[in-house]
């Protein structure tokens, strides 16, 4: 019986809108009031997944930064964790200040995120009361970053041309928007399924006992690995290969179908029919 809802954002959870579809908020929060343990897990930064979070009114453990990061915002504890090193990361942000190009280290939930410096527009509409500057001394970054950020324009082409797409300790993962592109700087072949793996060992769950939802290439290890997997009918086909269940490309709300087939075939107890 699935005890476990591992559960991916963009694509799945969020809408295009990126907002969490009214019907999915319900009916995980009901799960989740009911015993049954919901897990976000995404590419994005902690603080984007553990706003999420809040915002489905649950508590537990998030995995954040592709699986590079877990941790659990009611205790504050971290569970897992595999970063850029420490001495690569320091290179990358003084490199990049003298090229004028501005770098973001995540370094998790309750610490500071570490920038070089700030840009204008950052400045005025995005800065955070977390965001922080690196010290002169560089003691503020201490701990290896979980990922490191970089967006723009003309900025990218210099820093992959000097870093390259991989090197010890870290790999870069590009993605390109149209008008801009960034970067995700994290350690190499992180994967969500090393957190979740992680996090079911220490709390005590079986493989049985989770199910896994998704629709990017970045959650097929996670659905194979997952006892039960629903993938995204609209997403990447190499998530249907791994799957149970792919809901309906059409579907108004993949979670809520896909919860609903878990339900319709016993692997998930209905939370009015639980103890």
């Amino acid at each position: 019986m699935i005890q476990l809802i591992a559960c991916d954002l963009d694509g799945t959870l969020l809408d295009s809108n990126t907002q969490i579809r009214p019907s999915s908020r319900v009916m995980l929060r009901d799960l989740w009031k009911s015993g049954v343990m919901i897990v976000l897990a995404t590419g994005r930064s902690w603080r984007t997944a553990f706003k999420i979070q809040q915002q489905l009114g649950i508590s537990g453990p998030i995995i954040a930064h592709n699986g590079g990061y877990a941790f659990n915002p009611a205790t504050g504890a971290d569970l897992y964790r595999r970063g850029v090193p420490v001495t690569m990361a320091k290179d990358m942000l003084d490199w990049s200040s003298q090229h004028d190009i501005m770098l973001r280290c995540y370094l998790g939930y309750n610490r500071p995120v570490i920038f070089n410096f700030f840009t204008p527009s950052h400045l005025s509409r995005y800065l955070r009361p977390e965001d922080t500057l690196l010290s002169h001394d560089g003691s503020n970054l201490n701990i290896d970053p979980l990922e490191i950020f970089l967006f723009g324009t003309t900025e990218i082409v210099p820093f992959r041309r000097h870093f390259g797409i991989e090197g010890p300790g870290y790999e870069l993962v590009i993605f390109d928007h149209g008008d801009h592109q960034e970067i995700n700087i994290c350690a190499p072949q992180v994967d969500k399924v090393e957190a979740l793996s992680y996090i079911c060992s220490h709390l005590g769950f079986a493989r049985s006992e989770v199910m896994a939802m998704g629709d990017g290439t970045n959650d097929v290890a996670m659905l194979a690995w997952a006892g039960t997997s629903v993938a995204m009918g609209h997403g990447a086909p190499e998530s249907h290969v791994e799957a149970n269940y792919v809901t309906s490309p059409t579907s108004l709300d993949p979670v809520v179908e896909g919860l609903r087939w878990a339900m319709s075939e016993k692997l998930l107890v209905p939370y009015r029919d639980r103890a």
